[in-house]
């Protein structure tokens, strides 16, 4: 199976084997909204900014560490009588709470790439089956995140899931265009359905989609690279 490993936290670290099997590294240079500092757990923000520090210069092995100290530093602050989210905006969260009569906290947004600098461990060590459940828990705890649903669409790439998978990044492309908070990951969508779909042979609308996503980010390599494979595979046939 084409393998293409997607590193979804601030900062934007894209890791991957191409269709033509070259191995490259694509940083993204992004300003992701900040959460606001009445979320619970804000004061924790700046060690979550030290994880994406970490984690954009490569430094894995410390990200790790980090993480498995800092996710139950955030879960200490939790009020066990009621349920936690997390949003990235103000508009995220007053549109779930009309949809959420009972009562919640808001979690800072941090907790939630802690917790997936966890899942990213778990999928970069092939260990599917954990990176799954725990990217399923984010989901339901950040409802609003495109980088968890596109993340999702990867793993299950990776276990010979495409239709799932396109299913996920399908999620992940409708949240990116919806909020303004999410409006990073719409091209990475984009290229996650269209690596879905070349799986399930569905090479044109793959093209459309690679295509669709240089409008968003001109001369990204991996699109570029992907409408090649997608040539090769034309003309083998």
């Amino acid at each position: 199976m084409r393998n293409f490993l997607i590193l979804f936290l601030v900062g934007m670290l894209s890791v991957g084997v191409t269709a033509a099997g070259k191995l490259e590294t694509v940083s993204t240079n992004i300003s992701l909204e900040k959460n606001p500092d009445y979320a619970k757990g804000a004061e924790l923000r700046a060690k979550a900014d030290t994880l994406a520090g970490m984690v954009s210069a490569k430094r894995f092995a410390e990200a790790e560490l980090l993480a498995g100290d800092l996710c139950p530093a955030y879960e200490a602050t939790f009020d066990r009588a009621r349920k936690q989210f997390t949003f990235q905006s103000r508009a995220e969260y007053e549109e779930f709470k009309r949809t959420k009569p009972a009562d919640f906290e808001w979690i800072d947004w941090g907790y939630k790439d802690c917790l997936q600098m966890q899942a990213f461990i778990a999928a970069d060590k092939r260990d599917f089956p954990a990176a799954l459940d725990l990217l399923n828990r984010i989901e339901a705890l950040a409802p609003f995140s495109a980088a968890t649903a596109a993340e999702i669409g990867y793993v299950l790439n990776q276990i010979g899931r495409a239709g799932d998978g396109l299913a996920a990044y399908r999620r992940a492309r409708d949240i990116a265009f919806r909020y303004a908070s999410q409006r990073p990951y719409r091209a990475m969508a984009l290229r996650g359905m269209g690596f879905s779909l070349i799986e399930l042979q569905r090479l044109d609308e793959a093209e459309k989609l690679f295509r669709e996503s240089l409008e968003i980010e001109p001369g990204n390599k991996v699109a570029i690279n992907e409408l090649a494979y997608i040539r090769g595979q034309r003309g083998a046939r």
